[in-house]
């Protein structure tokens, strides 16, 4: 039937390759009669060359002004416009330029003063790392330490004045390292008795040192070190050196034998060593820096040390006669105190003075001085900081956030050292600087460019008036000109008597005038050949649709034909294709299982591999613990000596204790003279107490070590047996490996044979799949054959119809063109 099927369409595709043929023919004799009308074409074209001017066709750039409606402006207008707007873009250009410019120095001014507040934060970091180093070397010195305790000790005067000139020795030279930077070094003992290195006296303090202001702060804190911020002692011999207020290191002083601490010491910090420190320090843009403390408290103020130790709140307000509310509190009067009317650090102290409701509301904040708003964003960074990085103690950053202090934009940058040495500090060191400051100079010649921008549109738009003003009056005199043309009259004369580009338009007009005269002519010959042909292209296009509707026929009965035979190929496609997916089903099944079996053939021979390694290393762990059971016994001959020792130790100390007890009694009958004997006495029946309690330890211990000994002796006998048990489960194992690795060799083989005789199937689908394809492209061959003859057959109706219609079209069109061309008078 598909033989029978393939003639009959190989038939109807040669008649219609016929009827292709008659059609190309009728279409060359239509040609032939078109050389007429293009004989005369080409006499119009070559009357038109010497015309320099050719219109050309609609572009995209006069698409583009139309859209913009820019052929509605006039051209002064537009002139004016472009002038205008190119001073506003150089402007926008230039004013973007200047803020690019004065950002880049803000992110600069940024850098650099951050870069200088690291750097100074660090040095003064090393200074208190240095102090702290100082400390510690006081606080565990092996000759201070021990002889504070003995302090501790006696009740006797003497006895501690002598210890005392022990210790002040050592002080002094402490002392002497940091001269320059320290007021004094204190060392007080639990008793509250006193050694002081540097200038003055413990007796020059009137009350108990216990009471002071920072030994009630340690005691309060329950630390071992702590930093004191800047504050005014209560101490007399404290305020000599370095101004009224100092910064103060407490610590807690050892011995090596002993946890608990046996006096304080306080090192107090030179308030001008800080001066001198920060003077030079310099923000750049003339901003101003200060050094804060956790509590909201100014630790130190360059501008003003006044303000050292009192409260950020109470510093960064004023009233209109300039007086910060602390002056207002009376706090700054604290700095005349003496010693002893100090009570409190100075943040803390309450004068008692409360300032009215109008007095507070005509209080403003200070210009360019730190204040709690900026302290809280400060702190805000540093949280955020210390939460991605808890490691770090010391860091610095901008503060990102728009920061205005009385309307002013400041620019705000940190850095804060929150501990030395393990001991708390949260000290902060915070600049401002006001953005104006930094951006002055780019802000004045803005200004300057702005007025030189005006003054230039001013000039510019005199100018672009009298230009237009003369275009415009060239441009009149040729629209007078064309409205004498549009009415008939091609009789014109055109002399502008200028000899720029509007003079070039005027000499361009009278040729086109010329030019169109011709051309009026030209046209009247054409419309004539015009009816002519149009008249011959009619009966033409009649004869070829006759034609066209017999084809049309024969080309229905093919495309039913090819309809038929591509729908049983589609049945048999789809068969085909159902028995490829069932046989590719079992490929890919047998090819798991193999893949299945093989990677279970290859599991039990790494099951195989591990347990005789596990046998191995269970032969290793039974040499081992043979080994250990060798050294407990070693180890408990060992045990046995070291008891004969604490033997020994006992009777060394009881004879010492005899020792110490004679040397009393020796001492006691020397009087006076065995005073210094009976100290040595003592100190060596301590001794003797002392090696006894040791000799006990060492003999408790000693009995748990043996104790421990032998539950570890039952602990390897137990893994022996264990052991043993474990080398019977492996043997086993192994034989079972074994007859599994066989019988997945048996089931691999049957799956191999398989595999074999499926591969045969599908070698025989894809030769089936193979005929298919090629009864299918030639299918579709003779569709598309059929489909191009079609679309040719299509091109030719509409080319029939688009004559028919160019035909009517030409003889209205030429009726038109004489009733037009007769306006004009040649």
């Amino acid at each position: 039937m598909a033989v029978g099927s393939f003639g009959r369409v190989k038939a109807v595709i040669s008649k219609a390759m016929a009827k292709v043929k008659q059609l190309t023919e009728s279409k060359l004799k239509w040609k032939l009669k078109r050389k007429s009308m293009k004989s005369v074409e080409s006499n119009m074209r070559k009357e038109k060359i010497h015309n320099p001017y050719p219109v050309n066709d609609k572009n995209w750039f006069e698409k583009l002004l139309r859209l913009s409606q820019m052929n509605k402006i006039k051209i002064g207008l537009k002139i004016n416009l472009s002038f205008v707007i190119t001073i506003v873009l150089l402007s926008v250009v230039l004013g973007y330029a200047l803020v690019t410019l004065s950002n880049n120095m803000i992110e600069q001014a940024k850098e650099s003063t951050l870069g200088l507040m690291e750097q100074t934060g660090n040095n003064i970091k090393i200074v208190l790392e240095e102090i702290d180093n100082l400390a510690m070397s006081i606080t565990r010195d092996i000759t201070i330490a021990p002889a504070v305790e003995e302090i501790n000790n006696t009740d006797d005067e003497h006895m501690r004045a002598r210890w005392a000139s022990i210790i002040k020795p050592y002080l002094n030279a402490y002392y002497s390292y940091r001269v320059d930077t320290l007021a004094n070094l204190t060392l007080v003992s639990n008793t509250g008795y006193g050694i002081l290195g540097g200038e003055g006296t413990f007796e020059e303090l009137r009350f108990d040192y216990r009471d002071s202001i920072t030994a009630r702060e340690f005691a309060q804190s329950g630390v071992n070190s702590l930093w004191i911020d800047t504050y005014i002692s209560d101490i007399g011999f404290l305020r000599r050196k370095g101004g009224n207020t100092t910064i103060a290191l407490m610590k807690s002083v050892y011995t090596a034998t002993n946890l608990k601490s046996v006096g304080v010491l306080q090192i107090n910090i030179r308030e001008d060593a800080m001066e001198r420190m920060l003077k030079d320090v310099q923000i750049p843009h003339s901003g101003y820096f200060f050094l804060v403390g956790s509590k909201d408290n100014m630790i130190f103020n360059p501008q003003d040390i006044k303000d050292n130790g009192l409260l950020i709140e109470d510093l960064s307000y004023v009233n209109n006669d300039g007086k910060t509310r602390a002056e207002l509190l009376k706090k700054t009067d604290l700095l005349s105190l003496q010693d002893t009317e100090v009570k409190e650090l100075l943040y803390k102290t309450d004068t008692g003075v409360e300032l009215d409701e109008k007095t507070l509301k005509g209080l403003r904040e200070r210009d360019s001085y730190i204040n709690l708003r900026v302290l809280e964003k400060v702190k805000e960074s540093i949280n955020e900081i210390q939460m991605k990085n808890r490691q770090v103690t010391a860091f610095g950053g901008i503060i990102e956030d728009n920061i205005t202090i009385n309307g002013k934009k400041m620019m705000v940058t940190f850095y804060t050292i929150r501990e030395i040495k393990n001991t708390p500090l949260e000290w902060t060191l915070v600049s401002i600087t006001p953005l104006e400051n930094i951006t002055r100079d780019v802000n004045s010649v803005a200004g300057f460019i702005i007025l030189i921008g005006f003054v230039c549109i001013i000039i510019g738009i005199i100018f672009s008036v009298l230009i237009t003003g003369d275009i415009s009056l060239g441009i009149g005199k040729l629209i007078k000109l064309m409205n004498k043309i549009k009415e008939g009259d091609l009789e014109v004369n055109c002399d502008t008597g200028r000899k720029d580009e509007i003079g070039s338009l005027g000499v361009n007009f009278m040729d086109m005038a010329e030019n169109l005269k011709k051309l009026i002519g030209s046209i009247k010959n054409a419309s004539n050949i015009a009816v002519e042909s149009s008249q011959t292209v009619s009966a033409t296009c009649q004869q070829n649709y006759s034609s066209i509707e017999e084809f049309s026929a024969m080309l229905d009965e093919m495309k039913d034909e090819i309809n038929s035979q591509s729908q049983e190929i589609m049945n048999n496609d789809v068969i085909v294709n159902e028995l490829s997916e069932q046989i590719q089903v079992i490929i890919d099944d047998f090819k798991n299982v193999s893949n299945i079996v093989t990677g279970a053939k290859r599991l039990s021979e790494d099951g195989k591999d591990t347990v005789n390694t596990l046998k191995t290393n269970a032969d290793e762990v039974k040499k081992t613990i043979e080994e250990f059971s060798e050294l407990i016994g070693s180890l408990r001959r060992e045990s046995a000596e070291i008891s004969k020792i604490t033997s020994t130790i006992k009777g060394i100390s009881s004879q010492t204790n005899l020792l110490a007890l004679n040397a009393t009694i020796e001492a006691a009958r020397a009087g006076e003279a065995g005073k210094s004997f009976s100290v040595v006495a003592s100190e060596i029946k301590k001794l003797a107490d002392q090696s006894r309690v040791s000799a006990n330890y060492i003999e408790s211990k000693l009995k748990n070590i043996g104790k421990s000994i032998e539950k570890t002796n039952e602990a390897v006998r137990s893994s022996n047996e264990v052991i043993s048990g474990h080398d019977h489960a492996v043997a086993e194992t192994i034989d079972k490996l074994d007859s599994i690795v066989g019988f997945m060799d048996n089931i691999f083989s049957a799956i191999t044979s398989i595999t074999d005789y499926v591969q045969h199937i599908e070698d025989a689908r894809c030769n089936i799949i193979k005929s298919m394809e090629k009864l299918n492209d030639s299918t579709k061959n003779n569709i598309r054959e059929i489909q191009n003859i079609s679309a040719a057959m299509d091109e030719q109706v509409d080319l029939i119809k688009h004559l028919l219609s160019l035909s009517e079209d030409l003889s209205t069109l030429s009726t038109r063109l004489e009733q037009t061309i007769n306006i004009f008078k040649i």
